[in-house]
């Protein structure tokens, strides 16, 4: 059985694990046209305590984790391995136990499995099985009761979350075996550069992009390096902005490392915003709204 047949899934939040959340909110809320979603709050699951906070950012949801002082725990335990940065992806569902049945069904590594009184649930695959990415589920029992969003503003557009993998064709058969998943780009080279192969793939309502090496050798080969050194994941998001350039000049001002300015083979502008500077997490730019 699909994933798709009974069950309903769409995409909530992409979540950050950071040592302070509020610096980290400081950093969001200074540079782009974020709205507060959820004040900090502390939550219990299976892993542990942490603070959690989140806000929309562009039409999508970003979380902020850390862990209680002096309370070192999941998210410190993430931090001294991989540094700060994406964490998870959560996707929200009416029908959890459906999803983990099918999921172990196939052999898919599925972990901290989590009841709660409010008849809430949660589960997460496991990044060994998701292609270096560790996802989580929601079970709500009011469907159609979605989290309110705001109304767009037409400043920003969080277009989508990139993951580095060593096989684009295996990421899109897995994706699309266990959720509702449509190809919106097929697998090819790289336009611009022709240093990466990508493809996109629309996963339970939000865009995923997937980066391999390419076919070829060539001497900007940014994603073997960067697997070789962290192994698959999530590499990047992407971001359209409408104040593009009274952003990357304040960025500057303020000495934060932006990286990589250019043009894409369409003449399409964009930078990017090093993970040195953005809380471990790399955020390219597009100047997509004009």
């Amino acid at each position: 059985m699909a994933a798709t047949d009974d069950v309903r899934l769409r995409f909530d939040h992409v979540s950050i694990a950071v040592k302070s959340i509020d610096r980290a909110y400081e950093f969001f809320a200074k540079y782009f046209p974020i709205k507060l979603r959820s004040a900090k709050s502390i939550d219990e699951q299976v892993s542990g305590s942490f603070y959690w906070q989140d806000f929309h950012l562009g039409g999508f949801v970003v979380e902020l984790i850390e862990d209680p002082p002096g309370k070192p725990g999941f998210v410190t335990n993430f931090i001294e391995r991989h540094g700060e940065g994406m964490h998870h992806l959560s996707i929200e569902t009416d029908g959890l136990d459906a999803l983990v049945a099918n999921l172990k069904a196939g052999g898919v590594r599925v972990v901290d499995e989590q009841n709660y009184e409010s008849g809430s649930a949660t589960a997460f695959i496991s990044p060994r099985s998701a292609f270096g990415a560790l996802i989580q589920f929601w079970h709500t029992q009011n469907w159609e009761q979605a989290h309110p969003k705001p109304a767009p503003d037409s400043l920003a557009h969080f277009d989508h979350v990139s993951l580095a993998v060593k096989d684009i064709a295996a990421a899109y058969n897995f994706f699309t075996r266990y959720f509702p998943g449509t190809k919106t780009h097929e697998i090819h080279i790289s336009n611009s550069e022709g240093n990466f192969s990508l493809g996109h793939l629309e996963v339970a309502g939000f865009k995923l992009e997937f980066i391999q090496s390419p076919p070829h050798k060539t001497d900007n080969d940014f994603v073997g390096k960067f697997i070789a050194r962290y192994g698959e994941g999530m590499h990047h998001v992407s971001i359209d902005l409408k104040n593009f350039d009274e952003t990357r000049e304040k960025l500057k001002r303020d000495g934060v490392r932006v990286v990589d300015e250019k043009r894409n083979w369409r003449g399409e502008r964009q930078y990017f915003i090093s993970p040195q500077s953005a809380f471990g997490v790399l955020i390219q730019v597009w100047d997509g709204l004009n």
